[in-house]
């Protein structure tokens, strides 16, 4: 059986435990990796499990509209209690952000834009490889080609953005398109016409050529795939600079430069399982505001 938005907030009011409510099913995991990380214990639930809710932001407004109308022990509020997230995604550029003190807004465009990060490729590099990357190795390097190699979901996703946006737009490409479809030769020709009047469309929201500016408006399983994919590669040239001796040597290396290197991916390890492995990195900073709001719900509740 499915519960009713208020038994939550009763359930939060009587347990003094914060619950939190956000899109779905697959977010639960994360956030609640995320909430082991700020040491905080909550409950985390999909709206999807609440009665008559479907799943998205537009499940969670309403399940926060609705707690929020609820009446309340005397001084107290419905936000010290419960919490909605919602992602930022297209929602944000078309002015519909909602106006609840109960409800998170993600500064990205979704939970998955936050681990396209530079504080995730070290840990990568150790869990995937036999090696503990050395310092010698140029993070900002990597991740600086990493940057210049995703750009083909630049226009890619201003197309998709000014379609949902503007509804008199003719899209080439919209956010259910398969992430796939930016390597396709036609889809990028017919992005070629339009580069000129996708750039005015970024100038006046703001938005540049640059990861920040594409985790909030690159939807975050496309730009989370397209990281994994770049990272992938970009760790798998450590075993040539190795052996070419452009970055400091493995021991193995050292010892016999035919040998096998300690940069080489552990058997088993694709880009698939790269884009898994990225999801686990909770601790970096891009999480760090997510952890305040959790901590701030946690003194509520229990003041």
């Amino acid at each position: 059986m499915k519960f009713e938005a208020d038994e939550l907030l009763n359930l939060a009011i009587m347990s003094k435990t914060p619950y939190i409510i956000v899109e779905g099913v697959d977010d639960i995991r994360i956030y609640e990796e995320i909430a082991k990380s700020a040491q905080v214990l909550c409950e985390i639930y999909s709206v999807e499990m609440l009665e008559g809710l479907a799943g998205g932001n537009e499940g969670v407004i309403q399940a926060m509209e609705f707690i929020e109308s609820l009446n309340m022990p005397t001084g107290k509020s419905a936000k010290e209690f419960v919490m909605g997230i919602i992602d930022c995604d297209a929602r944000y550029y078309r002015g519909e952000m909602p106006i609840l003190g109960s409800v998170l807004s993600l500064s990205f465009y979704s939970i998955e834009s936050h681990f396209v990060s530079k504080f995730a490729i070290k840990p990568s590099v150790d869990q995937l490889t036999r090696i503990s990357l050395a310092d010698t190795v140029d993070i900002d390097s990597i991740y600086s080609n990493i940057e210049n190699n995703i750009f083909d979901l630049y226009y890619f996703s201003l197309d998709a953005l000014k379609n949902a946006v503007d509804p008199s737009y003719i899209s080439v490409v919209g956010y259910s398109t398969s992430a796939g479809r930016r390597k396709d030769e036609n889809t990028a020709a017919e992005l070629e016409l339009r580069k000129v009047d996708l750039d005015t469309f970024a100038t006046n929201l703001g938005l540049k050529k640059n990861i920040e500016s594409l985790r909030k408006f690159v939807k975050g399983k496309w730009l989370l795939n397209a990281f994994a994919e770049e990272l992938f590669n970009e760790i798998q040239l450590l075993v040539a600079k190795c052996k070419g001796m452009t970055i400091k040597q493995c021991r193995m290396c050292e010892l016999d430069i035919a040998g096998p290197c300690l940069y080489q991916y552990k058997e088993g390890v694709n880009k698939k399982t790269l884009y898994s492995t990225l999801q686990n990195y909770v601790n970096i900073p891009e999480f760090d505001y997510i952890r305040g709001a959790f901590k701030s719900l946690e003194v509520t509740a229990n003041a």
